[in-house]
């Protein structure tokens, strides 16, 4: 289906009002030009689920619109406060959202198949927070975990949605965790909980099985340290994978509660190293950045079911380079257009897929189990996995920061055009106002995005983001 999010506003759908055209107010007589500034960025992008989105609200007030690429209409608009959570049920498919302040989208089966891992995202997009918000999933009771990580000291506190007493604090060392489980957890199987930490922030690990990535001490999908539950489900073990994609790494596993080293050695450049374990609270550390990863490689392989977004080495999850593990099936979902996808068995260095996707396309390919390379010619996010069972938070809230910093380089490069235009004696036009930047432009203004955006942007990425934001 190639039709994009602002083709279907600007075409009308029902529930989407259309763009508002840019002003340019004549000249005033004395030479000045009044230029309205552009519109307050709405919060648009696209994601991928299986079956079911969870919008999660941060912020007050917070209206969203999900809307079908295929059907191509709205197929829910609500307003979301702090904590509110609102379970969509999408269907498999691509879908757009479209909000006017920042939300999370917890997308695949967080609510029909509760058999799920994954970590917690903020707002921001980031693993790492001082504040997040969790509707738990039901069934728990036995070897589910709900665990909060202090990577950097850290005082904790849990509170049940509305309520202004926390049912659980703690006071966390560095490399410390908050482990709910048992009865305990079962008693919370369907709360919305809110989690607020001082200092630097902390993580929070949903785990209901196996099949998820695990975030660095940086709140990103890759980096040198690791902090991570691998727990018993299905068959009292787990396979925890730690993947050199750029420069072979040193790699320190350890039993945090035990202190035992259970591993100390070399991962090389495009590959992976496994540890099948059971009921271990691990820190894994490398000399270079890694990822790491929670999922059926060693002691369980084809056809397990879960579902698993990967990050590549910066750690966004919208990247253009990816070393992913699956147990049968991928899923290539591009956030831009004409975008040259490869895929890659990593170990026999066998072809599966080459081909074009554009913005708003999802790819899916059934290469069988294995570790595979994936590459795109602009930014891409991927899932491993197989079946229709797991859950994830959507890297698509990853380019919410990268938009707040492209609308304030919009604002200022059409400042910057007015005052030029000024000093040249003449009436700067509409068209020229609002043309895409210029490479001249964006060399000066990307060190003002590089650190929302994690990896470089090419101009033609920029160009395309800054019009969809526009245009809604």
């Amino acid at each position: 289906m190639k039709v994009s999010l602002a083709l279907l506003v600007m075409a009308g759908v029902a529930g989407l009002d259309a763009p508002a055209p840019q002003v340019v107010a004549p000249p005033k007589t004395d030479g000045v030009v009044p230029v309205k500034a552009p519109n307050k960025p709405m919060y648009t992008t696209y994601f991928y689920t299986a079956r079911e989105a969870i919008i999660h609200g941060y912020e007050a007030d917070t209206k969203v619109r999900v809307v079908s690429l295929e059907k191509r209409g709205t197929i829910w608009e609500g307003v979301v406060g702090p904590g509110d959570t609102r379970v969509v049920q999408t269907g498999q498919g691509v879908f757009g959202f479209i909000a006017d302040k920042k939300a999370t989208i917890l997308v695949g089966t967080p609510t029909s198949c509760t058999v799920v891992g994954y970590y917690l995202k903020d707002q921001n997009g980031s693993f790492k927070s001082n504040r997040f918000f969790a509707q738990l999933p039901t069934g728990a009771g036995g070897e589910q975990h709900f665990v909060v990580w202090a990577y950097e000291s850290s005082f904790v506190e849990l509170f049940k949605k509305g309520e202004r007493k926390p049912f659980k604090s703690a006071e966390l060392p560095a490399g410390g965790f908050l482990d709910l489980t048992g009865q305990e957890l079962g008693s919370l199987g369907g709360s919305t909980l809110e989690i607020k930490a001082t200092g630097k922030g902390v993580s929070a690990q949903v785990y209901y099985d196996e099949g998820f990535m695990v975030p660095a001490d940086n709140g990103r999908g890759s980096g040198k340290r690791f902090l991570t539950y691998v727990g018993t489900i299905t068959e009292r073990v787990n396979d925890l994978n730690i993947i050199a994609q750029g420069m072979d790494a040193k790699v320190t596993v350890r039993d945090l509660k035990s202190k035992k080293v259970l591993f100390e050695g070399p991962v090389k450049k495009g590959q992976l190293h496994t540890l099948t374990l059971s009921g271990v609270f691990a820190e894994v550390t490398s000399d270079v950045p890694v990822n790491v990863v929670v999922a059926g490689f060693k002691h369980y392989q084809a056809g397990y079911a879960e579902h698993h977004f990967q990050t590549g080495l910066e750690g966004s999850g919208i990247e253009n380079d990816f070393l992913v593990t699956t147990s049968g099936e991928l899923w290539l979902f591009s956030y831009f257009s004409d975008n040259a996808l490869t895929v890659e068995n990593a170990q026999t260095g066998e072809a599966v897929f080459k081909g074009t996707v554009n913005a708003g396309q999802v790819r899916g390919l059934t290469p069988g189990f294995g570790l595979f390379r994936v590459k795109g010619s602009k930014g891409l996010s991927v899932m491993g996995g197989a079946s229709s069972c797991g859950a994830d938070y959507s890297p698509a809230g990853s380019m919410f920061a990268v938009d707040e910093a492209l609308f304030e380089v919009i604002a200022q490069v059409r400042e910057e055009r007015v005052k030029a235009a000024q000093a040249q004696g003449r009436t700067l036009s509409t068209a020229d106002l609002e043309a895409p930047l210029t490479k001249e432009e964006w060399d000066r203004k990307a060190p003002s995005v590089a650190p929302a955006a994690a990896r470089p942007m090419t101009l033609d990425e920029v160009n395309e983001r800054a019009a969809e934001m526009q245009n809604h």
